[in-house]
């Protein structure tokens, strides 16, 4: 796609990119931990990305991204834990294509395609909990695609495509005992795209 520079009367400077990403590998975070006894707060986090890519500019900015996924991606914890003084926290996110562009010019054009062709994406938390004296968060999130794109640009021509060719899947199993406050989440996700103009 090729994008056409309007002319301003303000030079606020071009910012041309092109960003290409294909990852053909599996891509798999696993944490496996055993904690016992901590005075203070304990977390165990787990992330599996393919590709992703941050774009901020603040000229008027012209971006072609396209991101391709075909191996697996996953995140998984095994945790077991007692005895924590404080709070508890433990994640697993596992994410084929994601892509956030901020800019603040006066023109913002963006082509965006992403594709997850990975067989499962999954995010999973084995957990076996008790005797926290805080709060215990457990959450699960796999996403296949996401994109968010907020300007304040005169001119924002967006065109976003996204394509998930796989099954998404995200699992939470706990036991948990004897702890001050519990808070449990487990999320998939297709398809996600969030644009943003301010006025």
């Amino acid at each position: 796609m090729t994008l056409t520079v309007p002319a301003f009367a303000a030079d606020y400077g071009n910012a041309e990119i092109i960003n290409g990403q294909l990852n053909l590998a599996p891509v798999w975070s696993t944490l496996n931990t055993t904690i016992d006894t901590v005075d203070g707060d304990a977390a165990a986090m787990a992330q599996g990305v393919g590709n992703t890519v941050n774009i901020f500019t603040m000229s008027n900015t012209y971006v072609d991204n396209n991101q391709v996924q075909i191996g697996n991606v996953g995140a998984e914890v095994d945790i077991e834990a007692t005895g924590v003084g404080g709070d508890l926290l433990i994640g697993a996110t596992a994410l084929c294509n994601g892509a956030s562009i901020s800019t603040d010019p006066d023109v913002t054009a963006v082509n965006s395609n992403q594709l997850c062709g990975a067989k499962d994406p999954s995010a999973t938390v084995n957990a076996d909990v008790s005797d926290v004296a805080g709060g215990v968060g457990i959450a699960a999130m796999a996403v296949s695609n996401q994109i968010q794109v907020d300007s304040n640009a005169n001119n924002f021509p967006m065109n976003s495509y996204q394509e998930n060719r796989a099954g998404t899947y995200a699992t939470v199993n706990a036991t948990i005992s004897n702890v001050g406050a519990v808070d449990l989440s487990s999320t998939a996700v297709g398809n996600s795209a969030t644009f943003i103009h301010y006025p």
